[in-house]
């Protein structure tokens, strides 16, 4: 049976936590993301929670915001036909659903359901090693995160314009963030030029991990140094701090980025995939 939530009260979302624990634990890999996890600790984007029991036992979840989806079976539940049916209820409504890491099982379920792979996000890594610190632009000063919220925003979402997630990002979700446990304003690097935001470099530490958690630039200062600059900053603050690894994320289609990440010694480490239904071809309905 699934049942749909609105909001899981405390009970049902540790129990939700457990099974998350259980598949990451298993799998290697999270079966949802830092943007899933918010939304069932504390809803921003009116998200829905999907939950598949077996008797009294929460054996699957999936949860959507009208958008994207992520899905999550226990692994001593699998092959019995839950991830199927929560992956049908989630796509019935239109949504793109992640596979991260893109496991093998996964992409099986996928492609049994006819679905598409529409997009691909890298995620790669650097082992600390000596850091370089390019200069910073003429011009520019660099100061940690304070009262910057709404210029921050603002800026976010001319540099993300096109990006489905990150560019949608309102003062609500940049403080859910900085509000979290692991928050230090002095891993929030912000650039100006003058008084004008002009970028930011967004360093995430938890435990021994550290994470190029955003980072951009307005687009006339684009291939000026800036986000070399803050790369390099972030690379010599996550190595200070002890992190065994820096890591981040990349489209899997921007190649100036990918190659940009490369040349600061990033490298490919996994990917994870959004699949949708497949869009009807020509003479059946509209081609997009």
């Amino acid at each position: 049976m699934i049942r749909e939530v609105a909001a899981p009260g405390r009970d049902l979302r540790d129990e939700i936590l457990a099974l998350l624990g259980r598949v990451a634990e298993h799998d290697g890999v999270a079966a949802v993301g830092e943007a899933g996890l918010l939304e069932l600790r504390a809803p921003l984007h009116a998200p829905t929670h999907l939950l598949a029991h077996h008797g009294d036992t929460l054996a699957g979840y999936a949860w959507t915001d009208g958008t994207t989806a992520e899905v999550a079976v226990a692994p001593e539940w699998r092959r019995r036909g839950y991830g199927t049916v929560l992956l049908r209820r989630v796509l019935a409504a239109g949504v793109a659903v992640w596979a991260h890491g893109t496991l093998p099982p996964a992409v099986a379920l996928a492609r049994s359901l006819g679905l598409t792979a529409t997009r691909a996000l890298w995620h790669m890594t650097w082992e600390p090693a000596d850091v370089v610190v390019p200069p910073l632009p003429a011009g520019l000063t660099v100061r940690p995160f304070g009262d910057d919220a709404a210029a921050w925003v603002a800026l976010n979402a001319r540099v993300f314009a096109d990006h489905p997630e990150q560019g949608k990002w309102t003062a609500a979700d940049l403080a859910a963030r900085t509000t979290e446990p692991w928050f230090d304003p002095s891993d929030l690097l912000l650039v100006e030029a003058g008084e004008t935001l002009v970028g930011y470099g967004w360093l995430k530490r938890m435990g021994g991990e550290a994470e190029v958690y955003v980072l951009g630039v307005a687009p006339e200062h684009q291939r000026r140094g800036v986000a070399a600059h803050l790369l390099g900053r972030m690379a010599a603050r996550a190595v200070a701090a002890g992190a065994r690894a820096l890591t981040l994320h990349v489209e899997g289609d921007n190649l100036t980025a990918i190659r940009s990440y490369e040349r600061s010694g990033f490298r490919h480490d996994s990917t994870d995939t959004q699949f949708m239904v497949a869009a009807p071809g020509p003479g059946i309905g509209q081609v997009r």
